[in-house]
């Protein structure tokens, strides 16, 4: 399945196709003057950025997971926490939540949070009931879009903020149904296909519905023959941007020693990445560098989002 014929044509294609029913001259101009005022612009935009991206990076590369906490509120489930590599620094940092709430509460209900606190930091705990609140911590699948020229760099419509995670995001119920969920999964399926393992066949099950977060974004390099993400992931471009100036201006000449002619190399690229240019790679040296998109999606079933899978790396 491409997005071309479906998620990239669909929304826009169907209002053109359903609105623009004959007629021409000022009649037709009074059509397309009405269409645009039901077409979100800005959706529109980002909806064709996503067709150009899924047509020039057709590859999937999953990265491994990472893992948050949500709490069922109405009309979803809203994500509380950054994401984190392993399940357990999840439970911890909802435990470290709950114990803030706790603060502010009266003393029973206060005692109740510590202690639900308590479990999740000794214990492999993935779903809390407190009262009437639902907690969960949430798998998050993340994946490189990967095409001819390597993986896909940040995107004209993606929010460059310079630091800082946006606002809180939701998992809606029930989840969106579309083309670019379904070009995810036969994407990303024929991306595991002969590795995948019985946890993973069965998360397709039971959780069959994709819902996507925010993308992030990391520093890669090209060292033989591939691209390795060489950086955390960060919230926006720019981010990810200083987090490769640093490694330049300060991490270079510390571990790697150059001479004084490649440090200024070194030092000259730091501020070629903190310019208003907002690039996406360099190269220095030889060395290839690029700011990489990470796509992240989370498997959204009849009880909510998917939990980690046994087979996750999980330090508890």
């Amino acid at each position: 399945m491409t997005l071309r014929s479906s998620a990239c044509a669909g929304p826009v294609r169907e209002a053109i196709m359903s609105r623009m029913v004959g007629g021409d001259g000022d009649a037709l101009a009074q059509e397309f003057r009405d269409l645009l005022a039901t077409v979100d612009p800005v959706a529109a935009v980002a909806a064709a950025d996503a067709c150009r991206a899924s047509d020039a990076y057709p590859g999937l590369s999953p990265t491994g997971p990472m893992f948050t906490a949500a709490e069922r509120v109405p009309g979803g489930w809203r994500v509380l926490l950054p994401c984190t590599p392993v399940p357990q620094d999840a439970r911890e940092a909802l435990g470290g939540l709950l114990r803030a709430d706790a603060a502010a509460r009266p003393d029973a209900e206060g005692r109740g949070l510590r202690a639900a606190a308590a479990q999740l930091e000794e214990r492999r705990l993935d779903a809390l009931t407190l009262g009437t609140r639902r907690l969960r911590v949430v798998r998050v699948e993340q994946v490189l879009r990967i095409g001819l020229d390597g993986p896909e760099a940040p995107r004209p419509t993606d929010h460059d903020p310079a630091t800082g995670p946006g606002p809180a995001e939701l998992l809606p119920v029930p989840p969106p149904a579309g083309a670019v969920a379904a070009e995810f999964d036969a994407r990303l399926l024929a991306a595991t296909t002969g590795r995948a393992d019985d946890a993973e066949r069965r998360a397709f099950e039971d959780y069959p519905e994709p819902v996507f977060l925010r993308p992030a974004f990391a520093v890669a390099e090209h060292t033989e023959g591939r691209w390795r993400i060489t950086s955390r992931a960060h919230s926006g471009p720019g981010a990810a941007r200083g987090a490769l100036a640093f490694y330049f201006r300060h991490l270079v000449p510390v571990v790697e020693q150059p001479d004084e002619i490649d440090r200024l190399e070194y030092s000259a690229a730091a501020d070629l990445m903190d310019d208003p240019a907002r690039r996406a790679g360099i190269t220095v040296l030889g060395r290839r560098f690029r700011i990489v998109r990470l796509e992240r999606a989370v498997r959204m079933g009849p009880d909510g989002p998917e939990p980690p899978r046994p087979s996750d790396f999980d330090p508890r």
